[in-house]
């Protein structure tokens, strides 16, 4: 392992216990045997160094998460399968640090929107491709994967902050339901 991986893989290890909101580079470096000065010449940036460690960690979520099977064949199964994804250890410290790196965003949008959407695009695209294998029209999927992205970011919020974080796994069961609901029609197009 070179020694920017090496650095890389501290980083996020000093992410996961501290944080993201207010990361500060001189306690991190001394916390990795090195300065602030080798963290900035091997990453370029503060941003850099925080996004290297951001897809380090998508990488070990990507990892951790199989492939699904062929009982996720309707939006609701996937949507129960993502959320159960999120709920391991791998998937709550990712989620952690993106919800972090959000509220960066909130305060410094040029500084760290960026960074935000560089992690939520590799859910999105599968996510929307999966939706149209569903049957979900190609022009409707971009603008539900958004929607379950988003309510799958709110609830990983809550289940994180929350006091009884079933309830947050009891609300992703609840928009799972709604979405089998509306399986065979998913936008209700056939009603009457």
């Amino acid at each position: 392992m070179d020694r920017r991986a090496e650095l890389a893989a501290g980083v996020l290890d000093y992410v996961l216990e501290h944080g993201l909101i207010g990361l500060s580079l001189r306690p991190l470096a001394a916390a990795l045997n090195t300065s602030d000065r080798m963290l900035i010449y091997h990453f370029g940036s503060k941003e850099g160094l925080v996004g290297e460690a951001l897809a380090l960690a998508q990488q070990r979520l990507a990892t951790s998460i199989a492939p699904p099977g062929p009982e996720v064949d309707t939006v609701a199964a996937l949507v129960r399968y993502l959320w159960s994804a999120l709920g391991d250890v791998s998937g709550a410290q990712a989620t952690r640090l993106y919800l972090d790196l959000s509220v960066l965003a909130t305060q410094d949008p040029a500084r760290w929107r960026a960074a935000v959407e560089r992690l939520r695009s590799p859910w999105r695209e599968p996510l929307r491709m999966g939706l149209v294998a569903f049957g979900i029209e190609e022009k409707e999927a971009p603008a539900l994967a958004d929607l379950i992205l988003g309510t799958l970011d709110g609830l990983a919020l809550d289940r994180l902050v929350a006091g009884d974080p079933a309830r947050a796994d009891a609300a992703a069961a609840a928009f799972a339901d709604l979405l089998e609901l509306r399986s065979d029609d998913p936008w209700g197009r056939n009603r009457s």
